[in-house]
């Protein structure tokens, strides 16, 4: 789900660098921050060097910079930096950009009129800078426009480098071998099907019914895979008049009728609910904290990491307790022989979600009880596990654990093919687990994540405005028909 949270990156403004270089093959193009036009209220570039130390803003004493200085500022909706790069050719590049930060920051990077969202992912640069791998955009011979944008904002910029991108591999496929090894024909068949597709072709998915039949009705086609929620079926929602409204009855017929089943849980907390109107402290606005919000960490007092310290505990038992009533469930759908991408305790690297609010430790040590509880207690031998990652090592449940790995990303710009994302985690899982696009604000350009290298197994449209009504009729045709998307009508993708 886009949760009460997301990462926007704010639209802004532009900040003009006119450079004309001979990009070379092997050696990227540095273009200096300081040596742009800035625009914008608090945008500015300094350049220590040439400035006495006693006229030094205090915000402008960072060491480490390339060339004279740097850009310093990000504080409002009207600061951006652009430059603007006369490439030799039209093809694909690769961005690297020389940053320095308090900590993560969201940031914004349009090429050409594509935004590309972003987060600067370490904790801070200390006084100096780093160097962030933006991945790989596309080019037009001549002049291109690359700028950036605020986003959150407080950040300071060094530079950015261009260079050509070399040949794009194929990623390396897993083994179709699972955590479970008791898994069902019809769950090791799904399995080989993603592994046999991974690198030629994305599956579409969207989260609800209604998603299903407006693309039927706009394309033509059906969505390779349903997507569904158990929120309402946790005992602390059903103890207020939540029934589950026939929501495991609907994914076994969406997976009757062909299409791939995945399911998350909107897990409620077990106890401690707020359920009452509260005030956020950072900017004084209400904040709904009722009890059907008792998935977020402002709406419960629960302590994860508490009730794992102790399995004598209530809170433990109460855990267990809430699986059990899950397993339930997911029992039904491994009697109708349907196999299910489970996509339990998502996005907990946000710690928006009372599951990761205490770290990645209790997350860990949750996410293996339930494999265990789940495959081993109940035996369940119908479930992918498809943990969701931001690209955080110390969070990831291990390879035991995890059969696949899933972004959740609400960008901007639906063409954005999250190429950065792709990058860090092919580092840390190429060859070991599919990756794939478990949420998505809209519907992905298919097509434009294959050209560029980052050919998610499949993505699953959220719904509402963040379904795939997001994107204009024209531009959702040609991604469900592209020759890259699989679609519950086709067999295999073309080659």
């Amino acid at each position: 789900m886009m949760s009460t949270r997301s990462w926007p990156l704010v639209s802004i403004t532009f900040l003009t660098l006119v450079l004309t270089n001979t990009l070379s093959m092997a050696q990227p193009i540095r273009l200096e921050s300081e040596d742009a036009r800035v625009e914008g209220p608090s945008l500015a570039a300094t350049r220590p060097a040439a400035r006495p130390a006693a006229t030094q803003p205090a915000a402008q004493t960072r060491t480490g910079y390339s060339g004279t200085g740097y850009v310093t500022g990000f504080r409002t909706d009207a600061d951006r930096l652009v430059f603007t790069y006369d490439a030799p050719a039209a093809g694909i590049y690769d961005i690297a950009i020389g940053y320095g930060s308090p900590g993560r920051k969201g940031f914004g990077f349009d090429v050409n009129g594509l935004k590309i969202s972003d987060l600067f992912r370490d904790e801070g640069t200390g006084t100096g800078f780093g160097v962030h791998q933006l991945g790989r955009v596309e080019l037009v011979a001549g002049t291109n426009t690359l700028t950036i944008e605020k986003g959150w904002g407080y950040y300071d910029i060094d530079y950015i480098e261009v260079s050509r991108s070399g040949p794009i591999a194929a990623p390396a496929k897993p083994p179709a071998t699972l955590t479970d090894e008791r898994l069902t024909p019809a769950t090791r068949a799904l399995m080989q099907r993603l592994v046999d597709a991974y690198g030629t072709g994305t599956f579409s998915g969207v989260y609800s019914t209604d998603d299903a039949e407006y693309v039927r009705r706009t394309v033509g086609v059906t969505p390779a895979m349903m997507g569904g929620d158990f929120m309402d079926y946790s005992p602390s929602r059903v103890a207020r008049g939540t029934t589950g409204n026939g929501e495991t009855e609907r994914l076994i017929a969406a997976g009757r009728a062909g299409q791939i089943v995945t399911i998350s849980w909107h897990w409620n907390a077990p106890k401690d609910l707020l359920d009452r109107m509260i005030t956020d402290p950072a900017n004084g606005k209400e904040v709904d904290a009722r009890w059907y919000k008792g998935f977020n960490t402002n709406a419960t007092t629960f302590d994860v990491a508490r009730a794992l310290a102790d399995p004598n505990s209530e809170d433990y038992k109460l855990l267990l307790r809430d699986i059990d009533v899950i397993a339930v469930e997911l029992k039904k759908l491994a009697d109708a022989k349907v196999p299910v991408l489970w996509r339990p305790l998502h996005e907990a690297e946000g710690r928006w979600f009372w599951w990761g609010a205490k770290g990645p430790e209790p997350l860990v040590r949750l996410w293996r009880l339930m494999h265990e509880r789940l495959t081993n207690h109940h035996d369940l031998h119908n479930l992918i596990w498809v943990y969701t990652t931001a690209g955080d090592p110390a969070w990831y449940p291990g390879d035991a654990y995890v059969d696949v790995l899933g972004v959740d990303a609400y960008p901007d710009d639906f063409r954005d093919p999250q190429t950065g994302l792709w990058n860090r985690l092919q580092a840390q899982h190429a060859g070991k687990k599919l990756l794939a696009v478990s949420e998505f604000g809209g519907a992905p350009d298919v097509d434009r994540m294959h050209r560029l290298g980052a050919p998610w197994v499949y993505f699953t449209s959220w719904s509402g405005d963040a379904g795939p009504r997001k994107n204009p009729p024209d531009e959702l045709k040609r991604i469900y028909t592209s020759p890259k998307t699989i679609n519950a009508e086709t067999n295999q993708p073309s080659k």
